[in-house]
């Protein structure tokens, strides 16, 4: 499976290169590349300011480990150096900003994610049904192409904000819960939610953030 890196950079507002735009690349460089960039959209709270360096931790995706190994000691994020650090449990999550769950990873991811309840760790997923276990960010695969969907309450409640620019390019935003149901808003329309399989027939429209 093939995703293009140019189709991940116009999603982000950037122009590639003719020759980058003919090219393919592995779905593990393209989620890496997703990875970096996400950092770039997040605001953490105040007190993570005085980290001396970015990490994202990766657990049960050797693949993008390696990706992310090669291109982010030339690219700082939020102005430190960044480096990736591929985990094998949460005891060897030390101080990183973000985690990436990879596909290998089985079991109940909602218990991996209670595990890091209130702390400012911005968790990326790649699961169907991740965002309903907790998640903040969910990759998904559509016609070939890796997207992903948001969850602002999930970031909420660790402390984080993520941006209106890229919450603009999620295929679905997750806003909160209402009676155990997710709550989903369409841009310029209505106040009233709308249930969650009516906002998965309308993706891929943008959604703005509920009460």
């Amino acid at each position: 499976m093939i995703a293009t890196l140019a189709f991940v950079l116009v999603l982000f507002g950037t122009q590639p290169p003719p020759a980058q735009a003919a090219t393919t690349y592995p779905e593990e460089a393209v989620k890496a590349i997703f990875l970096y960039r996400f950092a770039g959209y997040v605001t953490w709270p105040a007190s993570t300011a005085d980290a001396p360096q970015f990490t994202i931790a990766v657990l049960g995706a050797e693949k993008v480990a390696e990706q992310l190994r090669e291109f982010l000691p030339e690219h700082p994020i939020q102005g430190r150096p960044a480096r990736v650090a591929a985990i094998q449990g949460l005891g060897q999550l030390g101080e990183a900003q973000m985690l990436y769950i990879g596909p290998d990873v089985s079991g109940n991811l909602s218990a991996l994610v209670e595990a890091l309840k209130g702390r400012p760790i911005l968790i990326v997923t790649d699961r169907p049904g991740a965002l309903e276990e907790g998640s903040m960010v969910n990759f998904l695969l559509e016609q070939q192409r890796v997207r992903f969907e948001i969850s602002t309450a999930a970031a909420k409640r660790s402390g984080l904000l993520i941006g209106s620019e890229l919450l603009a390019v999620a295929e679905r935003v997750k806003t909160g819960e209402l009676h155990g149901r997710p709550i989903c808003r369409p841009i310029g329309e209505s106040d009233r939610p709308c249930p969650p399989r009516l906002a998965i027939q309308m993706i891929p429209r943008l959604y703005r953030e509920g009460g």
